[in-house]
């Protein structure tokens, strides 16, 4: 009867274990979806809400760096006006260890619904206080192959 039980307790240990890393990986998500919807509104507070300060964009184009403020980014998304825009993350793979994580993954940024350009968003993310807050941002960013 004993070793019954210490069969149902691992079988139930080794169970639990992917449902709590797919929890975990949708805590980490969750400010980053809170980030592209609040770029999609244009909400350069929203956008903030979920950054660290002093965070940097940092994109690679046509083998160039170039970096940008983070608040410098969601002041011009903020002041767009030449129609909607959003960035459309997909197949994120997110990656954690301790409050330390990593999310990679392609997007579409469209201007009125037109593709603009593409490529792969990086964050790194931190837990602070017991929240996930994006502390760093990296991407390509290409105008072909944009399918």
């Amino acid at each position: 009867m004993n070793l019954r039980k210490l069969g149902f307790a691992i079988t139930m240990t080794c169970s639990l274990s992917p449902c709590y890393a797919a929890d975990q990986a949708a805590q980490v998500m969750e400010p980053v979806h809170h980030f592209f919807d609040a770029l999609g509104r244009q909400d350069k507070s929203g956008m903030l809400a979920v950054v660290a300060p002093n965070v940097e964009i940092t994109s690679v184009q046509q083998g160039e760096l170039r970096r940008r403020n983070m608040d410098s980014l969601a002041e011009a998304i903020a002041a767009h006006r030449g129609g909607a825009i959003a960035e459309h993350i997909h197949d994120p793979l997110v990656h954690i260890d301790n409050d330390l994580a990593v999310v990679w993954a392609p997007y579409k940024f469209t201007l009125d619904g037109h593709v603009n350009h593409c490529g792969t968003d990086v964050l790194t993310l931190a837990r602070i206080d017991g929240r996930w807050i994006i502390i760093g941002l990296s991407d390509s960013e290409r105008k072909e192959n944009c399918q």
